[in-house]
């Protein structure tokens, strides 16, 4: 006896809409583990995609899956814009690209945005991202001020963000740090200004990307030093950002004879508290001649000082390495690179160290310790 077999059932319109469905963590956990190439190109599929491509959860979830250290770099721009004369060019961002046996891969970004004759700055990077500073100098009111035009700029998915101006009077402070950080606690980035109207009184704005504001803090503890009657923040490299915190690099003039030392002043991004740190043994006696330079960076992920010095024809770059975080006596004896350079670029997470003379920039590796 035969069985005739029933028709198959259609399926209601519905229920075939979820079997198409691919459900949102399954969604997500495909996308976060792309390349930003391709997230830039899915973006275009539906505006839900967008909309969870951009957002600060995907964002730092994509960081956190794909956080694999595959190189290491040095970013640079040139310190003025003038698209009136060589390369003109509204602002390039050079990426230098290195791998283990020196630079041997460049980069080269265009800021997506036309900006006038301006002082720029590259404040820092985190994650990606960019900041970008451009001071802007007017006359008002028989009297010269300065605007700080400051960007966040994601150069991976081509984005470019400008943060709300800030103004001073460039009598009182010519000269305006800027640091740029990741809050982990909050998922959040942070800008921090520090302002010095008079010799002792510091004051500190800090913006962040999720209120897009700027606040000033109140009540702040910052110890300069006894007797303090000077001082000046020093930096021509980003402002490091180690251990949570970022750190400058402050001279100061102390007492009715002047005299000139140094410190590390570092700045909780968690916490939004200042500290000093111990700096090592006359790192910088005898530095100060038209030729030297100091700075701090980072080298080998750790907090670095970097003394240059020039003597006759011979240039040299020195330096210390931290070995403990805040610890005194934690401070490697300095190493010592001999180059003939004219330009000091900075360091890389691997000890590389980039350098320019006149005819090209060269990457060298090799660090001696200083003969005895």
């Amino acid at each position: 006896m035969s069985q005739t077999r029933e028709p198959a059932r259609e399926q209601p319109p519905t229920t075939l809409r979820r079997q198409k469905y691919i459900h949102y963590s399954i969604v997500l956990n495909i996308l976060a583990r792309l390349p930003v190439k391709s997230l830039l190109r899915f973006r275009c599929v539906c505006k839900s995609w967008d909309s969870l491509i951009t957002s600060p959860y995907f964002i730092s979830t994509h960081l956190f899956i794909n956080n694999v250290d595959r190189g290491d770099y040095i970013v640079n721009m040139p310190w003025y814009v003038n698209p009136s004369s060589p390369p003109y060019s509204n602002r390039p961002v050079i990426t230098f690209y290195c791998d283990h046996d020196g630079f041997d891969k460049i980069f080269e970004f265009e800021i997506p945005s036309r900006f006038p004759p301006y002082q720029a700055n590259l404040v820092g990077s985190c994650n990606g991202l960019l900041c970008l500073e451009f001071q802007v100098w007017e006359e008002r009111w028989q009297a010269a001020s300065k605007t700080a035009i400051i960007y966040l700029w994601n150069p991976s998915i081509r984005k470019l963000k400008r943060l709300p101006d800030i103004m001073f009077d460039c009598f009182f402070d010519c000269f305006i740090p800027l640091g740029f950080a990741y809050h982990s606690e909050d998922n959040d980035y942070k800008v921090v200004k520090i302002s010095y109207y008079s010799r002792r009184k510091l004051e500190v704005e800090v913006y962040t990307s999720k209120s897009d504001s700027w606040r000033t803090l109140e009540d702040l503890d910052v110890s300069l030093r006894p007797k303090t009657d000077d001082f000046g923040f020093h930096f021509s490299l980003p402002i490091p950002f180690f251990g949570g915190a970022l750190h400058w690099l402050v001279d100061i003039i102390q007492g009715e004879e002047k005299h000139k030392t140094e410190m590390i002043l570092s700045f909780d991004v968690n916490n939004e508290t200042f500290e000093e740190l111990a700096m090592p043994d006359r790192c910088f006696d005898g530095a100060g001649n038209e030729f030297d330079g100091k700075c701090i960076s980072l080298f080998r992920g750790k907090l670095a000082l970097i003394r240059l010095e020039t003597v006759g024809e011979q240039s040299f770059a020195c330096v210390w390495a931290i070995k403990e975080y805040g610890k005194h006596k934690s401070w490697n004896k300095p190493l010592v690179v001999r180059e003939q350079y004219d330009r000091f670029y900075g360091l890389t997470k691997r000890g590389f160290i980039l350098l320019e003379d006149e005819s090209h920039i060269f990457g060298n590796g090799q660090l001696e310790m200083p003969k005895k």
